[in-house]
């Protein structure tokens, strides 16, 4: 009845399930002890990475407050803190080799399509032919965090790539059909797969990148290339500026434009 989105709706019955498992009982036989527990379990077994421990909690306030109308006790479940990493990123260079070792037309449109629009690898793989609008040169992300819409700029390149590939594989509804044609689209796991393999043939790349990765060079490589951080933030789709502001701290600075107080200070003694 909220209407959250599939993501969402699996990703909380996926910790339900696990906590289930965890307290070995009915979660609504539980309480303030065996959420603790949990969440210590989340927290230090290395199985979880930061973004299940914060959806591990997020899915067991909304099952204790909103299923069970149970009192969440805050002071003593208070929020996990996880750290923030970096996202990786890979050089103009390096994104051209990637796309360069993969062989199917199919898949290595996908990844152009995420890295020039920015899409999130859900968001992509939802597509639609009539969200490419080769009139105005955007692209309509419908399927977006939160069921919000957006538009990002359509590339020549990307339009010249995907009429080359509609041509070959004509899809009818969605523009990455999967294995049952235009009744479904391509999964995510067929994504993460891609780069996989991709990963073999691109040895010297000693970064571990995922699809997501290429989303995070969208938005770096824009940034500097001088685009606006509040043009940026429109683009990815982010709802607070906070989380446009990481690829402040991943962006490379050109060498003419970034000196060093070192050699600042040395030339003036010099001079």
């Amino acid at each position: 009845m909220r209407n959250l989105s599939e993501r969402t709706i699996e990703s909380y019955w996926w910790h339900i399930n696990d906590f289930q498992s965890f307290i070995k009982k009915d979660p609504s036989d539980s309480g303030v002890d065996e959420l603790r527990a949990y969440f210590h379990h989340m927290l230090t077994c290395g199985r979880y990475g930061p973004g299940s421990v914060k959806m591990g909690y997020y899915a067991m306030k909304f099952l204790f407050v909103k299923v069970l109308h149970k009192d969440w006790e805050g002071d003593y479940l208070p929020t996990p803190k996880v750290p923030k990493t970096l996202p990786v990123i890979l050089s103009r260079e390096e994104v051209s080799q990637v796309l360069s070792v993969i062989p199917n037309m199919k898949h290595r449109v996908i990844i152009m399509s995420i890295y020039s629009t920015g899409a999130r690898v859900s968001e992509c793989i939802r597509m639609k032919l009539n969200d490419v609008d080769s009139k105005r040169m955007q692209v309509k992300i419908q399927e977006g965090k939160g069921r919000k819409q957006r538009y990002v700029p359509l590339s020549p390149a990307l339009l010249k790539a995907l009429r080359s590939y509609y041509r070959r594989y004509r899809p009818e509804h969605y523009l990455f059909e999967g294995g049952a044609g235009a009744k479904s689209h391509i999964g995510e796991g067929a994504v993460r797969e891609i780069l996989n393999k991709a990963r073999y043939l691109t040895p010297d790349i000693k970064k571990h990148y995922t699809p997501h990765t290429f989303r995070h060079c969208f938005a770096t490589h824009l940034l500097e290339q001088g685009v606006n951080l509040l043009v940026i933030q429109r683009l990815m789709g982010h709802a607070d500026i906070s989380n446009t502001l990481k690829y402040l701290h991943v962006q490379q600075y050109t060498v003419d434009a970034l000196v060093n107080p070192l050699d600042r200070i040395i030339g003036e003694v010099r001079s």
